[in-house]
């Protein structure tokens, strides 16, 4: 809606772009040179830095900003005028019905959506990483991982799934090959039964040095238990620096679970194992480096607390939805979608367009073009994180843009401003940089949808010692906030955690080779 202002005669004209604007054409070229190109980018200005940039006086910036308002329709409205708007809200399908009932019908524009929770499939460890299975029959064995899926898949088979090889571990194996491992849960060590063992192609790992001598090979988005001012968390092992404390388990602690099983002190995926807080090992990080790899990376899916520990002491820790939702977007309305392109600002190395390709086809959309209307951009820090954003209110009219996904929006905060004397510039400068991407939402009536990293508290034992970072600033800016975990197989449990038009409630998906989708079972 453009308001009517006074023009040269007396005919008015309809404010619709910059050039509209009743001022002198030296101001509008100007306006431009600032990087004020849109209507939109002018009513988030402030007037002070609008007069002193122009070089006017501050009423007049004053009413250049009202009139960008004015024409936008940024003013008091009733409440009714208010559900009206609410009624015309667009929104993206998920893929999955149950998640869009969740949603309220999908994701939706002019707010932020957050989605953390626990990390992916996996695709975490060098094939000679040591996995210490105690078996159903009484007896433990120390095997490298990569030789554990060998024997597995030839004896039960293996699939295709997440891009690469799993093999199901369900509860009709013969006692022989059933087995658990010991685990870090809410309450300390506990033993629990995997439910698949996991492989997929890497060009590069990264390698971790410790302090105690030990060696790491884990992929980038690899999570590892660290210390930090607010105890032990996961953080992605691309953001681990030299210096860092490593989280493990004393060797005295392995010994006596050894010890314990070997007794025929044991009971299966039940028990849990007393763990006080000097049970605990701190190595610190003498080195970490990219090294070429060109080989198999493994992953044992764990029920509940996605770790197991390692006869070293090593807890080793186990985006689909973005890549998803970047497709759907590009739907028509009345399939679910928006008609439009998407950004996607990866922070963390998580972007796969394989992926992209495999869920366009699923969704009977030429690959090629699915691509093309997607773009991408990797942010390599946080002021450059803000720089794209700030880019995008030129971006987003001239592209047909309704969609802005950053994966993941806290990284680059949590790494460039580590401990508690850099945490207020931290949460600020993070503060501004939900404030940018709310105010694409509401001023360009898109979907914004970011995703967040998670921290264990090994400290919590009851309830979920899982949680979101980012604190309160992160806590309160989504309009919608929902917790993703795990369940059996390929299937996924999202929770509402904070909406306030949405009922409580949980919903029930799967992730398959062509994207998200239903339960069929």
């Amino acid at each position: 809606m453009g308001i009517v202002v006074e023009a040269k005669g007396k005919d008015a004209k309809r404010i619709r772009s910059i050039d509209d604007l009743d001022v002198s054409p030296s101001i509008i070229s100007k306006l431009k040179d600032a990087g004020y190109t849109t209507l939109e980018s002018l009513v988030t200005a402030s007037a002070q830095d609008l007069s002193v940039t122009l070089g006017i006086p501050l009423p007049s910036a004053i009413k250049i900003i009202n009139a960008a308002r004015e024409a936008l329709d940024i003013r008091f409205k009733t409440a009714k005028e208010v559900k009206l708007e609410r009624m015309n809200i667009g929104r993206i399908t998920t893929g999955s019905k149950a998640l869009d009932q969740l949603l309220g019908g999908g994701i939706e524009t002019k707010t932020i959506t957050e989605f953390f929770g626990e990390f992916g499939t996996g695709k975490c460890f060098s094939g000679d990483t040591a996995v210490m299975g105690i078996y159903r029959e009484g007896w433990m064995d120390i095997q490298a991982i990569q030789d554990l899926y060998y024997r597995l898949s030839r004896k039960y088979g293996e699939g295709v799934f997440d891009g690469g090889k799993i093999v199901w571990l369900d509860r009709s194996l013969d006692a022989r090959n059933r087995f658990d491992v010991v685990t870090l849960g809410q309450g300390g060590l506990a033993l629990r039964e995997p439910m698949a063992i996991y492989k997929e192609w890497v060009d590069r790992l990264i390698l971790i040095r410790l302090s105690n001598g030990s060696r790491i090979y884990v992929t980038p988005s690899h999570p590892v238990l660290a210390l930090s001012i607010d105890g032990p968390r996961w953080i992605r092992s691309m953001h681990v620096g030299r210096g860092d404390i490593v989280v493990g388990v004393a060797k005295h602690v392995v010994r006596d679970i050894v010890n314990r099983i070997t007794s025929g002190d044991y009971t299966p995926s039940a028990q849990n194992i007393d763990l006080e807080w000097d049970g605990f090992s701190l190595h610190r990080v003498v080195d970490v480096e990219y090294v070429d790899y060109r080989d198999y990376v493994y992953d044992l899916v764990v029920p509940e607390t996605h770790n197991f520990l390692s006869p070293e002491g090593v807890v080793m820790h186990n985006t689909q939805l973005c890549h998803q939702l970047a497709v759907n977007v590009q739907l028509p309305p009345e399939k679910g979608g928006l008609g439009g392109t998407a950004v996607y600002i990866d922070t963390e190395g998580t972007f796969r367009w394989e992926r992209i390709e495999a869920m366009a086809r699923g969704r009977s959309i030429d690959p090629d073009e699915a691509m093309e209307k997607i773009f991408f951009i990797r942010a390599v820090g946080s002021d450059h994180q803000i720089a794209i954003v700030e880019e995008l209110r030129e971006l987003i009219p001239e592209k047909n843009i309704k969609l802005v996904i950053v994966d993941s929006v806290t990284g680059h905060f949590r790494a460039e401003y580590p401990g508690r004397e850099n945490l207020a510039v931290r949460q600020q400068k993070l503060n501004k940089h939900l404030h940018q991407l709310q105010s694409l939402a509401e001023i360009f009536n898109i979907a914004v949808v970011i995703t967040n990293q998670v921290m264990a508290r090994p400290d919590v034992f009851y309830g979920d010692p899982t949680v979101a970072v980012g604190g309160h600033i992160v806590g309160h800016a989504p309009g919608i906030r929902i917790q993703l975990r795990k369940s059996r197989g390929n299937k996924r449990i999202a929770r509402v955690i904070d909406a306030p038009h949405l009922p409580e409630g949980e919903a029930v998906f799967v992730i398959t080779e062509t994207g998200i989708a239903d339960v069929t079972e």
